[in-house]
């Protein structure tokens, strides 16, 4: 009987279904192990958490491995440059003295300096390389950080950007989360059958519980990480406008948190703060909402985020500030409404216009429904990575 083929997924940003996240890469991981032997590498630090983790998860069929870095606690930090040099060493490290042949490795983007790295020894390792694309760097920087936005910004990033174009060019394949960073990355213009847009997506529809109490107020829930590129502050400033028929919650966490909990104490504490949970039950959470909250700075280089996937997944109606085009077009099919970012008055008017006439909820809901169903449930979707991968293997 021949071995199986062996696939290495390196993806240091992952999070477990404990950590608040089902990833696309445990997803991925858990699909392929029924074919191939899988080994997953991420950071032993978790960097939604910003703690390190104690103990190996348990995956079943695929060995999962943990290399260390120091760790930070501002993803806008030196502190993150530290970290995240240690663990590209240590990685280098772990690659050069790997002794299991590898015939295919499936890694996300970024970080750039590991998809660098496997692009080194992919000819010597004799081993193919996809890299799925999760954000576009060193663009995404000019965001959090507006100086990189300026002229002398722009003219300081170009050897970075040079660095990820000849790392794109690495790849044998290309997957991405949206088109938008699909075309970014095809530096080398692959033919179609090696490259795929597919969104992060989610495992699971999910709905209101059953047992919901119906209340008078509109529920609006923000989804995840409080940090630079979420336009959070505003959310917070229009809670006290809206607070007779609206209740906003935040479920996360993140670097802002403490700054908005101020924030919002100050202005009364209209924003309820309800923490981390597991993936399932966050997402149980967020399913029993009546809105979700898509607060994405204007300045954000995102696209088709782990957030919007979980919204859809839920069948709720967006209210969103992203300015994407491919965002913008997904949510101009009825399931979405946008207001300007840093609007706090707009957003506030939003929310009460919905919160008075709740009949245009439902036919948001179910467009994002059916938006669901064909374009994010990972049971469908990712057999298109599937696929790509069985082809270059």
């Amino acid at each position: 009987m021949q071995d199986k083929k062996h696939i290495l997924i390196v993806a240091p940003y992952v999070t477990f279904p404990d950590e608040m996240g089902m990833n696309r890469f445990i997803y991925l991981a858990k699909l392929l192990s029924a074919e191939f032997d899988v080994t997953l590498l991420t950071s032993k630090y978790c960097h939604f958490l910003k703690e390190h983790r104690e103990q190996t998860p348990v995956l079943d069929n695929v060995n999962v491995v943990l290399l260390d870095e120091p760790g930070y606690r501002k993803n806008v930090s030196i502190q993150r440059l530290i970290s995240h040099h240690r663990f590209c060493r240590n990685f280098e490290d772990f690659l050069k003295n790997y002794r299991r042949k590898i015939d295919l490795v499936y890694s996300a983007y970024p970080l750039i300096k590991t998809n660098y790295i496997l692009g080194k020894y992919k000819q010597s390792k004799n081993f193919k390389l996809i890299i799925d694309v999760q954000d576009v760097w060193p663009e995404a920087i000019s965001g959090p950080i507006a100086f990189f936005s300026t002229s002398i910004g722009k003219m300081l990033m170009k050897p970075i950007t040079r660095y990820a174009n000849k790392t794109y060019g690495y790849a044998d394949a290309l997957v991405a989360v949206s088109d938008t960073y699909l075309n970014r990355a095809d530096v080398n213009h692959l033919p179609d059958e090696l490259k795929s847009a597919v969104y992060i997506g989610g495992d699971f529809l999910f709905t209101k519980s059953t047992d919901k109490k119906v209340t008078d107020k509109l529920t609006a829930t923000y989804l995840g990480t409080m940090a630079g590129s979420y336009d959070l502050e505003t959310v917070v400033r229009s809670a006290p406008l809206c607070s007779e028929n609206v209740e906003i919650r935040f479920i996360g966490t993140g670097p802002h948190e403490a700054s908005l909990q101020a924030l919002n104490h100050q202005l009364g504490g209209h924003v309820k703060f309800l923490g981390v949970h597991p993936y399932s039950e966050a997402m149980r959470m967020l399913a029993d909402s009546d809105v979700a909250l898509n607060a994405i700075k204007a300045s954000s280089e995102g696209s088709i985020t782990n957030k919007l996937s979980d919204y859809i997944c839920c069948a709720l109606p967006i209210v969103s500030c992203q300015k994407h085009p491919e965002v913008e077009k997904l949510l101009a099919k009825g399931g979405g409404i946008q207001y300007t970012a840093g609007d706090y008055r707009e957003l506030a008017e939003t929310l009460n216009k919905l919160a008075e006439d709740r009949t245009v909820l439902d036919k948001m809901s179910q467009v994002n429904l059916s938006l669901a169903k064909e374009k994010f449930l990972r049971e469908r979707s990712y057999k298109e990575i599937e696929k790509l991968i069985k082809n270059i293997i």
